[in-house]
């Protein structure tokens, strides 16, 4: 922009930004849009230059997404993070190092790239494809959402854009997030992951496993249906149906055919717009038909470990935290019991995938790959505690 004096460039010493110049006058060295990535992990990574800088008002650390930090599926989930960690896919120099679409997450700096599940191929792949930099502080904002600052029409989205989070200034459970959060938190700079990085996290401090108490430590995912909304948020749509934006050939609003809606719920891909009763059918009582939750697993013990997955926030609760709870008595198991509340607690998208990137192949949130210990089914390679038999242990 400024180089036009003369017709000649000008100096990258006097522009105190990359040489050669950069993109939209960004002071780093970024010379293409799917490069943009390697000026916000000047921050959000930690080997940026600015890693260990503070930032007002709450002089804090910027949130870690690269770090050199190590985990399996063994460590709680606020040693990881909500979004997990870019460095299985990104090298020490930010560059993409696995296949397309076949890596451990979200490939950075890739170009004409179709998402899986995608319809539309995106020519450039970076963090402000999902995010906006600059935020917004406006609840109704059309273009920006208050939760994380995701774009409204994500960069390169496919047929099935536009999604716009609850609007309310009420029932904060919808759209709480202690990044910046509506309901006036602000929460960073003080999780750690096992490199010793400043993460966001799942959770925070210590869990008991009590929804209610559990909730002030807890990071909240929105719910409402999964359709596509409306844009004014008003009808909001849950995280699931944000994601879908890209990857829509996999949600079951989107693409019908993925669930046939029977009594056999022959299922064709996991459901992300169903409630998790603990019973088969509204006012079921766990007797009279067979649950389609097994929580031998999934117990109390698995939660205080930090290692319950995180669930779209129910309304049953006043406050309610990330994971699926396991009380079976009072409001709270009602409330999972009632089909027809609408916003119950769901699983979705980032139940079992990392929103980033994570240690193990497809973004998932266990290794899939693992060999069985001795004794267990030798054609299952999952482990019998983890992933999908957390719920549904057979």
């Amino acid at each position: 922009m400024h180089n036009s004096q003369g017709g000649s460039s000008a100096s990258p010493d006097n522009l105190g930004g990359a040489t050669g110049g950069s993109i939209v006058l960004l002071r780093g060295n970024v010379t293409t849009r799917a490069e943009v990535h390697k000026l916000c992990l000047q921050c959000h990574a930690s080997n940026g230059s600015q890693a260990d800088d503070t930032h007002p008002p709450q002089n804090v650390k910027a949130p870690k997404v690269w770090s050199t930090a190590t985990w399996t599926d063994d460590d709680p989930f606020n040693l990881i993070g909500a979004g997990g960690n870019f460095s299985p896919e990104l090298d020490a120099s930010w560059n993409v190092t696995t296949p397309k679409a076949l890596g451990y997450g979200h490939s950075l700096g890739e170009t004409n790239v179709t998402p899986p599940g995608g319809d539309t191929q995106i020519s450039e792949f970076t963090c402000t494809n999902c995010h906006d930099p600059h935020g917004t502080s406006d609840l109704n904002d059309t273009n920006i959402n208050l939760f994380r600052n995701l774009k409204v029409n994500p960069t390169g989205a496919g047929a099935n854009s536009g999604v716009k989070f609850y609007t309310g200034t009420t029932e904060y459970y919808r759209h709480k997030s202690y990044v910046g959060g509506v309901n006036g938190t602000y929460f960073g700079g003080n999780e750690l992951d096992s490199a010793g990085q400043v993460i966001w996290p799942v959770y925070r401090g210590t869990l008991t496993g009590d929804p209610v108490t559990d909730s002030v430590n807890s990071n909240s995912y929105g719910t409402g249906n999964d359709t596509s909304g409306t844009t004014d948020g008003t009808v909001p749509a849950t995280m699931s149906r944000w994601c879908a934006q890209c990857h829509d050939n996999w949600h079951e609003e989107i693409s019908p055919s993925n669930q046939d809606r029977t009594e056999n719920l022959d299922s064709r891909r996991h459901a992300v717009n169903s409630m998790m009763p603990r019973a088969a059918s509204a006012g079921c009582a766990g007797t009279c038909h067979i649950s389609l939750l097994d929580r031998v697993n999934y117990n109390d013990a698995l939660i205080q470990a930090g290692k319950g997955i995180p669930v779209t926030a129910s309304k049953f609760y006043s406050a309610n935290s990330y994971y699926l709870p396991t009380d079976t008595t009072g409001a709270s198991f009602n409330g999972m019991d009632d089909l027809t509340g609408g916003d119950n607690h769901k699983v979705f998208c980032l139940s079992c995938h990392f929103a980033h990137a994570g240690p193990y192949l497809d973004g998932l949130r266990w290794n899939y790959l693992n060999s069985v210990s001795t004794g267990s089914q030798d054609v299952n390679s999952v482990p019998s505690n983890k992933g999908c038999q957390l719920c549904h242990n057979r």
